[in-house]
């Protein structure tokens, strides 16, 4: 299994460093040579940084306990993050060292780490050295993809046969809701097409963290499609939605009990399970 893993690994790694010389790994298309130092939206150019990692009990309870190792950089603007300043500056962080994480990774794992959970910011942005770091796994290692799902197909295809379980968090429910939270109008088409790819030998967890407010626009239409094409996958409703200091469209308040209350009403309505 590790020998696989880790020709998998290595020969899509030269495919994705390649494709840092005109990148289009999300639908930004910046097109910029990140290999010869340009940045894109992202904020990254060819190398990669990370900015924290720890084993954490806080995640889905299939996950726990959860290593989990932050990616800098993101494509996406999403008004609520709570590690914003590490996607606007993301070479802040530490540099990237294949070996080095390697090790944090297996010492996490005697630690009694269950799950290995890399994410950011957005993971696909530093797909080539994620890449670069999956030839060096144990095969007990079970390795989390956790993302906003906002990138080409050809992410996915790299990933295929690689990723253990897939945390895909679904923030908005409609284009307009996208557009003024995430800066991304297309957000909920890509996700979808990328939902309806994943690899089916993996487990699948769909996130969603409730928007105060946006139960009608947001969330209902998210179970509802759910529901209809992706039945297989264990839903995840967060209420620690977190409001910003400064927003503009993102909500200002924090998610009522009533809300809650409805949110897991309605999931159930829909026959979605819950990862749990």
């Amino acid at each position: 299994m590790k020998v696989l893993r880790t020709q998998l690994a290595s020969e899509r790694m030269v495919s994705a460093m390649e494709h840092l010389h005109c990148c289009r790994l999300c639908p930004r298309n910046c097109r910029v040579n990140r290999q010869q130092g340009e940045i894109g939206f992202c904020g990254l150019d060819g190398r990669a940084w990370w900015f924290r990692e720890a084993l954490v009990w806080t995640e889905e309870p299939p996950l726990i306990p959860s290593h989990q190792i932050y990616f800098s950089g993101c494509n996406l603007r999403c008004e609520y993050c709570t590690v914003d300043e590490w996607n606007r500056e993301p070479r802040a962080g530490k540099l990237f060292d294949s070996a080095e994480l390697a090790k944090i990774i297996r010492q996490r794992h005697q630690e009694g780490a269950r799950t290995l959970n890399l994410l950011g910011g957005e993971p696909a942005v530093n797909i080539a050295r994620i890449l670069e770091l999956s030839g060096q796994l144990e095969p007990e290692n079970r390795v989390v993809w956790n993302s906003n799902m906002y990138y080409q197909p050809i992410v996915g295809e790299w990933l295929e046969g690689l990723i253990d379980i897939y945390l895909a968090d679904f923030k908005c429910g409609n284009a307009e809701c996208a557009e003024k939270i995430l800066q991304a109008p297309d957000y909920l088409e890509v996700i979808q097409r990328n939902l309806q790819d994943l690899d089916r030998e993996a487990e699948v967890i769909v996130r969603h963290v409730i928007l105060p407010g946006h139960l009608e626009c947001c969330l209902i239409p998210i179970l509802e499609w759910l529901a209809e094409y992706l039945p297989f996958a264990r839903l995840s409703l967060w209420k620690e939605y977190a409001p910003p200091m400064e927003s503009k469209w993102a909500p200002q308040r924090y998610v009522t009990q009533p809300e809650w209350e409805k949110a897991r009403e309605k999931a159930e309505q829909y026959g979605l399970k819950f990862a749990v």
